[in-house]
């Protein structure tokens, strides 16, 4: 990595600058190399749609990070840009939206958190952030004279594999921010912020587009009985509730559980359909899910088309069948802390594999 934190010493003068600030690498970790290479690349398009460079940099992995001082030096970094500084680019994640804010109040500036889209115009940056539960979008652009300082939310993204690569070569180029004095006999700097513990999220409120488990209701789910039947396998899983469009119509789950072209867009581990007929609106927003479990009466629904794996059945004999065989794998003396993956993993084994198509 380039031991010097000026994203302007690279041998031209530009016009415009973006640096551009990426988690540190976790091993073993395909999810953050993936992220990390979609920032990259979508920080390369930027650059080059405004005619511009880009200084990639990243900050050391340990096991506490002191947030103040490392927006810091990211502001210090960002500054030797001068006045062709264009933006900061953070990549978005807890750390992201912690460092995000105190690096704008650095700069004297203002951040925006979780953009999900970035457009280029002869007037700047203007930057796409869902709001109202990702119902609408709202674009936002940094006052005149200053420079937006934005994290970057590209959930679900995948570059080419062109982009990938030169995104990797990027990467590979970032340099390493120091957070703490460098030098014999220089005073250690203490962290102001100290970690204590990460609670995982609540699967029941959790937002769709960060569950790793859904289990949607569609119009098979014909009586509160039965949805009441979602809930508690949803619960079980350790997973989140979704809802199909005629669901959310008739008030029966809010809108905020809607899947689909006109609702969220989900990337799941597990996505299990309960009476979902599989229309093309729907379908379009879980295309990416890992694992596609379905459950119908009707043996020609379009889902089926779609599935990993696909049951014909009764959801009425179907979701009791299923929750008792969880509960049963839940409560054996075996499993440990595995259990809740391990019934999501064996939820299809509760419906009769004969009836699967």
């Amino acid at each position: 990595m380039s031991p010097r934190p000026d994203i302007k010493s690279r041998g031209q003068e530009v016009a415009r600058t973006i640096m551009a600030v990426v988690s540190p690498a976790a091993e073993s970790d395909a999810a953050s190399a993936a992220a990390r290479v979609a920032f990259a690349a979508e920080a390369n398009r930027l650059t080059a749609a405004l005619d511009a460079l880009v200084g990639f940099a990243t900050w050391p992995d340990t096991e506490e990070t002191d947030f103040p001082a490392l927006a810091d030096a990211v502001a210090e970094a960002a500054r030797s840009a001068g006045s062709g500084l264009a933006a900061v680019l953070i990549q978005d994640g807890d750390a992201g939206r912690q460092l995000a804010p105190l690096v704008a109040r650095a700069l004297g500036t203002g951040a925006i958190l979780g953009a999900a889209d970035v457009r280029v115009g002869t007037d700047g940056l203007t930057f796409t952030k869902p709001v109202y539960g990702g119902w609408l979008e709202e674009d936002v652009k940094a006052a005149r004279g200053l420079v937006p300082v934005a994290t970057l939310d590209l959930a679900g993204y995948e570059p080419s594999e062109t982009k990938a690569a030169q995104a990797e070569a990027s990467l590979a180029d970032a340099f390493l921010l120091e957070t703490a004095a460098q030098g014999a006999g220089a005073p250690s700097t203490a962290p102001r912020i100290r970690h204590l513990e990460t609670l995982p999220p609540d699967a029941r409120s959790v937002d769709l587009v960060h569950a790793k488990r859904i289990i949607t209701a569609g119009m098979g789910i014909t009586d509160e009985k039965l949805l009441a039947a979602v809930h508690e396998l949803a619960d079980l899983l350790q997973g989140s509730v979704g809802a199909t469009r005629p669901v959310v119509d008739e008030g029966r789950l809010p809108k905020e559980r809607l899947i689909g072209q006109t609702g969220r867009t989900v990337t799941p581990e597990l996505y299990v359909a309960l009476g979902v007929s599989g229309s093309p609106h729907h379908v379009a927003g879980v295309r990416k899910a890992d694992r596609v479990l379905s459950v119908n009466r009707d043996v020609r629904a379009p889902i089926f088309q779609f599935s990993d794996v696909g049951y014909v059945g009764d959801l009425a004999e179907v979701l009791p069948a299923l929750l008792e065989k969880i509960k049963a794998f839940r409560d054996a003396p075996a499993g440990g802390d595995s259990r809740a993956a391990g019934a999501a993993s064996a939820a299809g084994a509760a419906s009769d594999p004969a009836g699967g198509v």
